[in-house]
């Protein structure tokens, strides 16, 4: 039973489409067009540079964000002793990632809110099987051929068929904050920070048991893994923001760890195996096996996955009137966030990116950047629970406005992710699952002063 069950579900790897592990950077719908945002001072600083709020003018600002998603994931894989191996592709959009920023700033002090989806971010979806459940039959054989419900050595198992696959990861964050301005180039902020996290998993696939010597040789078997599993967090945020000179603005902070225990609405109950035989013999059997299976038991028992912490640095420097030069820097702190194994094998991540803002005239303004991520993670960690590739993004956007106090923004990013091959040995053969993935985003936001 220890062959090739690291495969069950690779719906379940929603994870970061740009960020690093469990995490998305993407708050704001700027944020598509120059991920560069620790630097700047604006409505979105209430999640990206919170201490920048208290420089601000004076008001009360609210801001609404949509992101569009467009996501293809592909794993190949290739075991020599499974024949229906090949590629398998999930292209569900994610239609709808909103965000919220909501600042009140009064005199030196500023007050601000922010909502939107801080890891996961969207549903994979699978018609036809998985190579996952052609390995599961494969499993399933082989425990009968070693007498786990029965002796049968000259058992077989054959995959039919499945309907559609669907796994999904969301992390609701909210933070609640204020800044202080302390003096006319220095500011401080802090924020609480809660996290209703949720990751689902909901497959089946049906099989063909070949038992001889038994009055029935085929017994048609079906496991279905139904896992709802939930997490709540609380962390904190702390930041500075330094105006060294009229032209250069530094933004700063620090998001702590978050603890997170996952625990399944239905427990172990979430993994069912009937047969049309022998129910109790075949059934409780291959039960059991299966949930041997750190693989699948990490979806059925309570797992601790914390939100690891980040710091982040950003700069914004004005070049002249027209043109607003924009870097920053995010480092992932996973390694230290690694409890019960949930990142074993992985490094510490972080991202580079740059960007600028062209202002073409007083109500256009013209954007563009790009971004590096190394994910932390190797040819070790690859797993199709879990697959953080690394990642070029490039953005463009223009922002609108036609008054003061409003502003449209509509953005464009398309990520490249590194083809990657997970360091994985089945039959010591060496053969593995090649993973890959593209995304495409959409952004638009509304933003008012009042």
């Amino acid at each position: 039973m220890k062959k090739s069950l690291v495969l069950l579900s690779v719906l379940a790897s929603i994870n970061a489409y740009a960020g690093s592990i469990d995490y998305l950077a993407e708050q704001d719908s700027e944020y598509f067009a120059h991920p560069s945002m620790i630097g700047k001072i604006g409505t979105s600083a209430a999640f990206y540079n919170p201490a920048g709020t208290a420089f601000m003018e004076d008001g009360t600002y609210f801001k609404i964000n949509s992101q569009t998603v467009f996501k293809k994931y592909k794993m190949e894989t290739n075991y020599p002793t499974i024949d229906k191996c090949g590629v398998h592709e999930s292209d569900h959009p994610s239609a709808l990632v909103p965000a919220i920023q909501f600042v009140l700033k009064e005199g030196d002090r500023s007050y601000f809110v922010h909502a939107g989806v801080a890891a996961g971010g969207g549903a994979l979806k699978y018609d036809g099987g998985l190579t996952a459940f052609e390995v599961i039959g494969e499993a399933i054989e082989v425990a009968a051929k070693k007498g786990a419900f029965g002796n049968f050595p000259n058992s077989t198992v054959t995959y039919l068929d499945s309907p559609q696959a669907i796994g999904s990861s969301y992390y609701i964050n909210t933070n609640f904050g204020m800044a202080q301005k302390i003096n006319s180039k220095f500011s401080v902020g802090g924020a609480i920070r809660l996290i209703y996290a949720t990751r689902d998993l909901d497959c089946t696939a049906n099989y063909d048991l070949s038992l001889p010597g038994t009055s029935k040789t085929n017994q048609n078997v079906q496991v279905k893994l139904d896992a709802e599993r939930k997490a709540y967090g609380v962390g904190g945020v702390i930041g500075f923001d330094y105006k060294p000179t009229d032209k250069l603005n530094i933004g700063f902070k620090y998001e702590s760890e978050i603890e997170l225990y996952f625990k399944s609405k239905k427990g172990r109950d979430g993994l069912t195996v009937k047969s049309d035989i022998y129910p109790d013999v075949i059934t409780s059997g291959i039960k059991e096996n299966l949930l041997n299976e750190k693989v699948i038991s990490e979806w059925l028992d309570k797992e601790r996955r914390n939100l690891p912490a980040v710091i982040a640095l950003g700069l914004a420097y004005d070049l002249n009137d027209k043109v607003t030069l924009l870097a920053s820097g995010n480092y992932y702190f996973i390694k230290e966030a690694n409890r019960d194994g949930a990142y074993d094998n992985y490094d510490n991540g972080y991202e580079l990116s740059a960007g600028i803002d062209y202002k073409l005239n007083d109500k256009i303004t013209l954007m563009a950047g790009y971004q590096y991520t190394d994910t932390g993670a190797n040819k070790n960690t690859y797993k199709d629970t879990d697959f953080a590739l690394d990642a070029d993004l490039y953005g463009v956007g223009i922002k609108y406005s036609p008054r003061e106090n409003r502003a449209y923004t509509l953005t464009y990013s398309y990520v490249d992710y590194k083809t990657a091959q997970a360091n994985t040995d089945y039959s010591n053969k060496g053969t593995g699952t090649i993973f890959s993935k593209t995304v495409q985003a959409i952004g638009i936001s509304a933003e008012f002063k009042f």
